[in-house]
């Protein structure tokens, strides 16, 4: 299971979802008169439902040649959904931070037309995956409470090669009054089923940090805890606490532990984005003895009633 065992290394290294930005020094800034609309950028936004077909809100990974070619090991072209939120706020200098769920802040230069990253050097180390990556673009389109963007990111591998991840086409939505997560805590109580395993694409499939790999199946229980967090039952038997803020739900406290007859279970990280019938995961966690875990495209389903 090599070419599982190594995604780990790879998947939200160019995901937009980083610990820590390395950012050089600005430079000369864009003029003044470019930073009055910074305003329009601030607050939260999240990604809106990925879309399999139309490539929206999806980072391709690929050779730089676009094929997968450069790396036998790893099942590339690999399809991984985005799923999360990015805060923008000022930033230094008239500029724009954005910080991202995982951690992760990223400086962003304000311009007329949008935002563009202040420099195509910043770094992130993603403190829940054990690797790094760089992006060389990230580009942020507004308008009102809808917002476009675009990524191209570059991910080093141990064994020499450079895995490129592009994201042409993504989209998120602002989210709103904390009154309004009430309606949105409605679309996730039920039942969501995991889609059937494909090693593949890597849908619904564990990798572990000892090179390991297993279906993740079964039903996932979700009730209402109060009107902006959520309870999700889950089939081993642990029950995960998450905060719902538009159409995501996350951890809540961020690191969790389930105390179950084969040993700890801690997650440090379980994002999900649903519409209601389709469900979005990312998670990452860890089991003894010291074995992390990712489940980097994880699909579910509503489950009929």
């Amino acid at each position: 299971m090599s070419a599982v065992s190594r995604i780990a290394g790879i998947c939200v290294a160019v995901a937009a979802s980083f610990a820590t930005a390395l950012v050089p020094p600005l430079g000369s800034g864009p003029a003044s008169a470019e930073n009055t609309d910074a305003a329009k950028y601030f607050g939260t936004w999240n990604y809106d439902l990925p879309d399999n077909a139309t490539l929206n809100n999806i980072d391709v990974l690929a050779c730089p040649d676009g094929t997968g070619a450069c790396d036998r090991d790893l099942p590339l072209p690999l399809r991984v959904p985005q799923v999360g939120w990015v805060t923008f706020a000022p930033g230094p200098n008239g500029t724009v931070d954005g910080h991202t769920d995982q951690g992760c802040t990223w400086n962003f230069a304000v311009h007329a037309d949008g935002l563009e990253l202040s420099s195509t050097t910043q770094e992130c180390f993603n403190k829940n995956i054990g690797s790094a990556g760089n992006l060389t673009k990230w580009s942020v389109r507004v308008d009102g409470t809808k917002e476009t963007e675009s990524i191209v990111a570059i991910s080093h591998q141990p064994n020499g090669v450079d895995i490129i991840g592009t994201m042409a086409s993504g989209s998120r939505t602002k989210v709103g009054e904390s009154a309004e997560n009430k309606r949105f805590v409605d679309h996730y109580l039920g039942d969501f089923t995991y889609a059937p395993a494909d090693f593949q694409t890597l849908t619904n499939v564990v990798s572990t940090s000892t090179g390991n790999a297993y279906p993740q199946q079964g039903t996932i229980h979700f009730t209402r805890k109060s009107d902006s967090t959520i309870t999700a039952h889950t089939p081993d038997g642990c029950d995960w606490s998450l905060e719902v803020r538009g159409n995501t739900a996350e951890l809540a406290p961020d690191t969790q532990t389930c105390h179950t007859p084969t040993g700890d279970l801690t997650l440090r990280y379980w994002g999900l984005a649903t519409d209601g019938h389709q469900m979005n995961a990312f998670l990452s966690g860890s089991t003894p003895p010291a074995t992390d875990i990712y489940l980097f495209v994880g699909d579910l389903t509503r489950s009929a009633t």
